[in-house]
């Protein structure tokens, strides 16, 4: 049974009629952000505010704030461009999977990891390599329940096993002549998504590899492309607008959509403040999830900034996480915007980090080779009931197998054969 277009067409015209009238010009709230973004210049009013969201009573501002560090920056500093380092090794790792399959004879998943390392700075060759792990033991690809692990479950494992490669990888180059950056093509703050039996063991397992990178003392970056959905900043600014704590806990349940400023993003906004490799200050996102990372270590708190990477042809917002490790230190900070530009320039007309889209590269499975993989599966799987056929059949039974199907088995210099005939 097709669709009855016809049926729809109306409904198409009618919601067009809608859309004609909706306001899509956001040249209003851009204009009101800045004059508070501009204002906001008196640190000591900033902190009273995020004094306030902190009290038991209010909640529901998972905001931006400034650092909690004498090395803060104002919430509406812009930094222009710096200089990049004379030479530096730029690590980026990244992952791809092959899922399991429920109707598959023997149930398994893959990791692909690709690795790749750039030498900035030298006329070196960088750099490549992949760690492809099969996975197929029952306690591997099953749960508690027997069940098949989800595909979210192999994405929360892809994700540890790209953090400990960007961490060994980290650690082996470590050099204390120039700097290490460590690019993770994600966010930093990570929550396990799947139904992982041990979700606290996973949590566990990134942050030890994120003190393996501290350790080596590189400078470790999350790296995000698209963050169409954030709008920490824009919360911060309504935060700003409120009087008192009388009218902040009267108007919290807007603090979520950001109140008069509902429909702004981060994005947006940067994009409109921002020149071509100028940066936005360092801060943190106000949540229970950073509260927990900091908990665990101070230096494992995780902050951000908004930076604008560009070609000759394009500008695109990205956000770039960062440990506490490397955000409270002001020439790390500068080293990681500075590179990571450089290696957007490398790109040529697309503003997106060489390394990383290298390792993409590397790690990416494609469909040809995810059925050369099931067939290697099914070849040995056929393999290994054949070896066992071979073996446990009696002499009478093998004779009426033999007898009764188009199989042909003979010796050759020693060794079983089976012709399909």
């Amino acid at each position: 049974m097709t669709l009855e277009f016809n049926q729809i067409v109306e409904q198409v015209y009618r919601m067009g009629s809608m859309l004609d009238k909706l306001d899509f010009d956001q040249s209003d709230l851009l204009k009101l952000a800045r004059e508070r973004f501009v204002a906001a210049n008196d640190p000591v009013q900033v902190w009273e505010r995020i004094r306030w969201v902190r009290q038991s009573d209010v909640s529901g501002y998972r905001g931006a704030a400034p650092l909690d560090t004498p090395q803060a920056e104002p919430v509406n500093a812009i930094f222009p461009e710096p200089p990049a380092p004379q030479r530096a090794t730029v690590i980026a790792c990244d992952g791809s999977q092959v899922y399991p399959d429920e109707q598959a004879a023997v149930h398994y998943y893959l990791l692909n990891i690709g690795l790749f390392i750039y030498h900035h700075g030298l006329s070196i060759t960088p750099e490549q390599y992949t760690f492809p792990s099969l996975k197929y033991h029952r306690a591997d690809v099953h749960d508690r329940y027997g069940r098949i692990i989800s595909n979210r479950t192999v994405d929360d494992r892809r994700t540890i096993e790209e953090i400990r490669k960007l961490a060994e990888a980290s650690w082996s180059y470590r050099n204390p002549h120039f700097p290490v950056v460590a690019l993770y093509d994600n966010r930093l703050m990570y929550q396990p998504t799947g139904d992982e039996d041990d979700a606290n063991g996973l949590v566990s397992g990134f942050l030890r590899a994120m003190e393996q990178i501290r350790d080596s003392g590189a400078a470790l970056a999350g790296y995000i492309d698209n963050p169409f959905r954030s709008k920490r900043f824009i919360q911060l600014l309504f935060l700003l607008s409120l009087r008192d704590l009388d009218e902040l806990r009267a108007r919290q349940t807007e603090m979520a959509r950001c109140g008069d400023l509902e429909g702004l993003r981060d994005r947006d906004f940067f994009q409109f403040v921002l020149e071509p490799g100028e940066r936005s200050a360092v801060m943190v996102q106000n949540s229970p999830l950073n509260k927990e990372y900091r908990d665990e270590a101070r230096d494992l708190e995780i902050a951000f900034f908004y930076l604008k990477v560009y070609s000759a042809l394009e500008t695109r917002v990205v956000r770039v996480d960062l440990p506490m490790w490397v955000a409270r230190d002001r020439q790390q900070v500068d080293i990681v915007h500075a590179l990571i530009l450089e290696q957007c320039r490398l790109q040529g007309r697309n503003p997106y980090p060489y390394a990383i889209t290298r390792a993409d590269e590397l790690a990416w499975i494609n469909g040809k080779d995810s059925r050369m993989l099931q067939e290697l599966v099914n070849v040995e799987v056929r393999r290994v009931k054949e070896e066992l056929i071979g073996r446990t059949l009696t002499a009478k039974t093998r004779g009426k197998e033999l007898a009764r199907s188009t199989k042909r088995y003979h010796t050759m210099m020693g060794e079983e054969i089976i012709d399909e005939r």
